[in-house]
C-alpha cells in the first residue's frame, strides 16, 4: 500500500517533469479546441452548399431507408475496439519489459507507467479522429452533394407550385426550390444534402486501420503468427461492412463511400507514422545496427605487410627494403 509521503513529497525532478507535462497538456487541449471549432460551425452555424438538380436524375430518386449501422452502433465501433486494443497493448508492453509495477508521480499520486502510456496513445488516436472528422465535414458542407434518397426526403416544390412530377419539369435543372419534407424533420432534410464524402466510411476506416497498425507494431504473439493477422482482418472487415451499408441503405453514392474510405485510410497512415511514430526506428535499434556492421576494408600498408613481392623465388627469403619508395622502384 502506498504511503502518504510517496504522494506528497515528490522529488525536484518529478516536480519539473510535472510542470512540463502540464504545459504540454494545456497546449494539446488548445489544439483540440481549435480542431473542434470547424465541426461546431458546420453542425450549428453553417448551411451546406445548396446544389441544384435535374428532376429526371435517377441517382437521387431512391427510397428512404433506416441506417443499418445506427449512430449509436457507429460510436461503439469507433471507440470500444481501439481503446481495448491500445489498453491491452500498453499493459503487455510494460509487462514484457518487467516494469509493470513502475509508477510515475503526477499531481499528488503515483500512476502506473502503462496508464500514462495508454493516455498518451489515446491522445494521439483522438487527434487523428478529429483530423478525419474535420476533413469529412469540410467536404460535406462545401460540396453539398445530394443523397440518393434526396427526392424522397425533400419532396421539392417550385415557386410556381409545380413539382418534379409535372412533365414539363422532367429535363429542367432546378436551383430555386423549397422542400416540403412531409413525414420528415428539418434535420432529415438538411442531412439529405450532405452525401459527399461518407462520414461512416471515413471514421470507421480510420479507427479500424489505426488499430490494425497498432497491432502490427506493438503486439506480437510467439505461439501463433496468425492471431494478430486474424484480428487485423476482422477490424478491416468491420470497416468494409460499415461502408457497404451506406450504399445498401441509400444514404451514399459509391463514390462517396470510396472517397470517405480513402480519407480514413490516409489519415490512419499519417497518424500512425508521423504522430504516434509506430514505425520510426528507435535510437537503440540504430545503435545496434551500427555495431553489427564490421569493417572489412584493408589499407595498403596492411596488404603490403601480409603479401610478399611478386618476384620472390620460392625457397629464398624476400629482400628487405628500407622504404616503400624503394619497393616501388624495384617493382
Amino acid at each position: 500500500m502506498q504511503t502518504t509521503s510517496e504522494r506528497i513529497e515528490p522529488t525536484t525532478a518529478e516536480l519539473a517533469e510535472n510542470r512540463k507535462l502540464l504545459h504540454r497538456i494545456l497546449l494539446d487541449l488548445l489544439i483540440i479546441i481549435v480542431l473542434l471549432i470547424p465541426i461546431a460551425l458546420c453542425e450549428f452555424a453553417i448551411e451546406p452548399f445548396r446544389r441544384g438538380f435535374f428532376c429526371d436524375d435517377e441517382t437521387i430518386r431512391y427510397p428512404f431507408k433506416d441506417n443499418t449501422v445506427t449512430p449509436v452502433m457507429l460510436g461503439v465501433i469507433l471507440t470500444i475496439p481501439p481503446l481495448i486494443i491500445i489498453g491491452i497493448g500498453e499493459y503487455i508492453r510494460q509487462y514484457k519489459k518487467g516494469t509493470i509495477s513502475s509508477r510515475r508521480y503526477l499531481w499528488g499520486c503515483r500512476i502506473p507507467i502503462w496508464c500514462c502510456n495508454f493516455f498518451k496513445q489515446v491522445v494521439y488516436f483522438s487527434f487523428g479522429v478529429l483530423l478525419t472528422f474535420d476533413a469529412t465535414e469540410v467536404g460535406k458542407y462545401t460540396i453539398g452533394r445530394l443523397r440518393p434518397h434526396f427526392m424522397a426526403v425533400c419532396q421539392p416544390q417550385f415557386s410556381d407550385g409545380s413539382t418534379c412530377a409535372d412533365s414539363f419539369n422532367q429535363h429542367r435543372y432546378v436551383e430555386n426550390y423549397f422542400c416540403l419534407g412531409t413525414g420528415f424533420t428539418s434535420a432529415d432534410v438538411r442531412q439529405a444534402r450532405l452525401s459527399f464524402p461518407s462520414g461512416h466510411s471515413s471514421m470507421t476506416f480510420y479507427c479500424m486501420v489505426y488499430a490494425a497498425l497498432y497491432l502490427q507494431k506493438r503486439m506480437h504473439w510467439r505461439r501463433s503468427d496468425l492471431t494478430r493477422h486474424f484480428i487485423q482482418f476482422t477490424l478491416v472487415m468491420v470497416a468494409w461492412f460499415t461502408a457497404l451499408t451506406r450504399i445498401m441503405d441509400n444514404w451514399h453514392h459509391w463514390s462517396d463511400v470510396l472517397c470517405g474510405s480513402l480519407i480514413g485510410v490516409v489519415a490512419a497512415l499519417i497518424t500512425a507514422n508521423y504522430i504516434s511514430k509506430f514505425f520510426k526506428k528507435s535510437y537503440s535499434d540504430m545503435t545496434a545496427l551500427r555495431l553489427s556492421r564490421q569493417d572489412t576494408s584493408a589499407t595498403l600498408n596492411e596488404v603490403l605487410a601480409h603479401t610478399p613481392p611478386p618476384y620472390t623465388v620460392e625457397g629464398q627469403p624476400a629482400p628487405v627494403f628500407a622504404s616503400s619508395d624503394q619497393y616501388c622502384t624495384k617493382v
